[in-house]
């Protein structure tokens, strides 16, 4: 924002400049003129933001690769594993947790902790999947996941996410859970 602000003098002068030296600026002109300035500035973040909401990382990546020209961040490459199969898995959580929020903090988000701690005396948390399998989620009575806006993002989720109202439903121990914001995984 303080580049823009620092941009629009000479954006100013140079839509008077090629409006003609007999014309000034017109606040249209300039408008639209800092408008495709800005565009052309997060295209590539806004593109990545749609292929991200799709669920289709490996796309978001190529397309990355594609118009930069450079092989894609690490932080771009890590949010593919974090999704894998492979941490849907008991302790995983919090590295998961970990990647997904500086993924969408790298994308202009603003991500959450949310814990999710079993109640009582049990420690043993399943998560239960599409297929009406249960994955272990935790054995030390918590677990964590990202919270974007209104969908809750880890391992067993998915790139789309998940709403809360549909996650804790699904997310079972023995006494039942309880969840709060927390500051870190």
């Amino acid at each position: 924002m303080r580049m823009l602000r620092a941009m629009v003098p000479w954006l100013l002068l140079l839509a008077g400049v090629v409006s003609g030296p007999a014309q000034a600026a017109s606040p249209s002109s300039v408008a639209s003129l800092v408008h495709a300035s800005l565009l052309g500035a997060d295209s590539i973040r806004v593109k990545l933001l749609a292929y991200l909401a799709r669920g289709d990382i490996p796309g978001a990546i190529a397309m990355y690769e594609a118009h930069t020209g450079k092989v894609a961040p690490a932080w771009l490459m890590d949010l593919q594993v974090a999704y894998s199969v492979a941490n849907q898995a008991a302790g995983k959580c919090q590295q998961v947790a970990r990647i997904i929020s500086t993924a969408f903090s790298k994308l202009g988000q603003t991500p959450q902790y949310i814990a999710f701690k079993a109640k009582g005396a049990e420690e043993f948390m399943v998560f239960e999947l599409a297929s009406g399998k249960s994955a272990p989620v935790s054995r030390n009575a918590y677990h964590v996941a990202v919270r974007v806006g209104d969908l809750i993002y880890d391992a067993y989720t998915g790139p789309l996410g998940m709403k809360l109202a549909d996650y804790l439903p699904r997310l079972h121990a023995r006494q039942g859970v309880t969840w709060e914001m927390v500051s870190q995984p």
